[in-house]
């Protein structure tokens, strides 16, 4: 399933946009998925789980553990994935964003949409 939101910018350039932590944390996970392509995962202190994929570039070779605060550019906008590592173009350049915690042990997803639109967004498509 489609667990998280799609965000698009104005101009769809790949590499255009910057992608910023929204929250302070440790990398947990960063390099290439097939469906997500190069993407980066947010552990915050509180344990929850920030999914940012489809970049086109990180802000810096990043590593494992290293801590991030909120705020920091991660990356940029991209169109990543759908493919071997390095497969760019198969769809829209876009952001997906997936926030998840765990109650209970186990792994819930949440729509970022109301974080978001209380953060000032208003349009964003997100399916789930």
């Amino acid at each position: 399933t489609h667990e998280g939101c799609d965000l698009f910018g104005r101009i769809s350039e790949s590499g255009f946009y910057p992608v910023i932590s929204m929250t302070s944390g440790t990398v947990a996970k960063i390099g290439w998925l097939p469906l997500g392509g190069y993407r980066i995962g947010i552990r915050s202190s509180h344990g929850g789980y920030f999914y940012y994929a489809h970049l086109d570039t990180y802000e810096k070779d990043f590593q494992t553990g290293e801590e991030v605060s909120a705020g920091d550019i991660l990356g940029y906008m991209g169109n990543t994935g759908y493919g071997p590592e390095g497969t760019k173009g198969m769809f829209a350049t876009h952001l997906h964003l997936g926030i998840y915690l765990y109650p209970d042990g186990k792994e819930t997803s949440y729509n970022p949409y109301w974080i978001l639109r209380l953060a000032g967004e208003k349009k964003l498509s997100c399916s789930f």
